[in-house]
Formats: structure tokens, sequence, C-alpha cells
């Protein structure tokens, strides 16, 4: 299921990224591009508690997917996590 928000609104949107079957929360970043865009540019990782995830707002209408990027010592996997629809 796509999470769906409206383009009015500004929510924390938590996103579980795994590395080998492990939950990462540090050297976390991320970037929302427009489907099927590939990601480019990352941003900082916004927590809410031991929480990490994105701040979903001002975006367009449209489909967008969620990338992490994930600095773990000399490996810098780049995972999709999903997809969110703005109406």
């Amino acid at each position: 299921m796509i999470a769906t928000f409206p383009r009015e609104s500004i929510e924390f949107l938590p996103v579980t990224v795994t590395v080998d079957g492990a939950t990462v929360t540090a050297g976390v970043t991320f970037a929302v591009v427009a489907s099927p865009a590939r990601p480019t540019t990352f941003i900082a990782a916004v927590t809410s508690g031991p929480t990490i995830g994105i701040t979903v707002g001002t975006y367009p209408p449209g489909l967008y997917e969620v990338w992490a990027k994930v600095v773990a010592g000399t490996e810098t996997p780049v995972i999709n996590c999903g997809n969110i629809r703005i109406t």
C-alpha cells in the first residue's frame, strides 16, 4: 500500500531502513524523487525520538519514490524504501 498525503499536509513519515536484515538509523540520508527518476541529492534524516524518516510536505501532486543512502564503513548502499503519493 502506498502512503498518501494531501499536498497541504506537512507530516513526519517514519522510514525503516534495513541493511543485511538489520535496522539502521545512523549514517542514513534520504532522497524523495518523482517516480521513476533516480536519486541524485540526499538530505539528512529527520528524527523523532529513536525513529528516522522524512518530512512530507511542499511536494506537488504525484507519485514519489523514497530512497535511503547508508554510509557504513567502506560500503554505501542506496535502497529504495517505497513510494508515497501526494494528492
